[in-house]
């Protein structure tokens, strides 16, 4: 029990708080368990002294040591209002105090404003995004080069102009907080340039010894472009070997490719010609073990509709 004045706050023991004035402890907690032994029903308090029902006298002290200028404003109703306006107004301004204060950065119009950039209209780019190893074409909407917006490439045959949870929520990494945007090295901030330095020491070594113990961890790549210059490198380090790994792999349709046609092979599916779809343990409208799982979800439903107005 804290025990303030104007000036220095002191504390007072607990050996020191004495019972209500004309009433013993243990007559306190007889009346206490007979009242319990009478309820019914679930029943809540704060304390003791609520339970009990003789809790207004002692809350009135404890306003009065607790708060010895406002106890006044619990009493009243109308003060106690607007003293629970200022407390409330008093933590919103200490919360808005304790956030982090951005530093001042000046912001100037463009020198040379791009010709095609006009403040508020959007401009759209198409790009692909990598899943799995293959590409989802996509549309994505800028607003001063800023993208917005993510949706299917119409004009792509894989989609026809739709798109999956994976690509709609990838907006969100461009504007993660947590997204490194410095070098580190064992957790420390290091310049860019030392980068570059480390890493043409260790091309030096590795090329002295023909890659051996170098090796490149990738997930499924499908890009010829990236192929072949992973090959590249293979050639110019033979002893260096090249892993791909993916969470969840396409291990047993490549294998049955394999076995069937004497090579690894993708199988593209018509799901607009099939009159009966037997499908046994694979979903082949998600998920990464059907590329192009975005055009074959179009394609099943077009079979589902039916023609005319019946």
């Amino acid at each position: 029990m804290a025990k303030t004045s104007d000036a220095n706050p002191t504390l007072i023991p607990a050996s020191e708080i004495k019972p209500a004035p004309g009433r013993s402890e243990a007559k306190t907690l007889a009346e206490v368990r007979e009242k319990l032994a009478q309820a019914t029903g679930p029943k809540y308090w704060r304390t003791l002294e609520e339970l009990s029902g003789k809790h207004e006298t002692a809350f009135g002290e404890l306003l009065e040591r607790e708060f010895p200028r406002q106890h006044s404003e619990w009493t009243d109703p109308v003060s106690r209002r607007n003293f629970l306006k200022l407390a409330g107004a008093s933590m919103a301004l200490a919360g808005l105090a304790g956030c982090t204060k951005q530093p001042l950065e000046q912001i100037f119009p463009y020198v040379r404003q791009p010709e095609d950039l006009v403040p508020g209209k959007p401009i759209f780019y198409a790009t692909a995004m990598p899943l799995a190893g293959y590409a989802h074409p996509l549309l994505v909407e800028t607003h001063e080069y800023r993208p917005t917006k993510v949706e299917g490439n119409r004009e792509h045959p894989c989609s026809l102009g739709a798109t999956d949870i994976f690509a709609q929520a990838s907006i969100y990494n461009l504007y993660d907080p947590d997204r490194s945007n410095v070098v580190t090295y064992k957790s420390e901030v290091a310049p860019y340039g030392k980068f570059v330095i480390e890493m043409q020491k260790r091309v030096a070594y590795h090329r002295a010894n023909g890659g051996a113990g170098l090796r490149f961890l990738s997930g499924t790549v499908t890009s010829p472009t990236l192929g072949s210059q992973m090959k590249a490198i293979q050639q110019l380090l033979p002893q260096s070997k090249w892993h791909r790994w993916e969470p969840a792999h396409r291990d047993g349709i490549r294998g049955g490719s394999k076995l069937a046609f004497g090579a690894y092979y993708d199988p593209q599916y018509r799901f607009d010609v099939a009159d009966v779809v037997v499908s046994l343990d694979g979903d082949f409208l998600s998920g990464i073990w059907f590329p192009g799982f975005v055009r074959y979800a179009r394609d099943f439903m077009s079979r589902r509709k039916t023609p005319g107005k019946g």
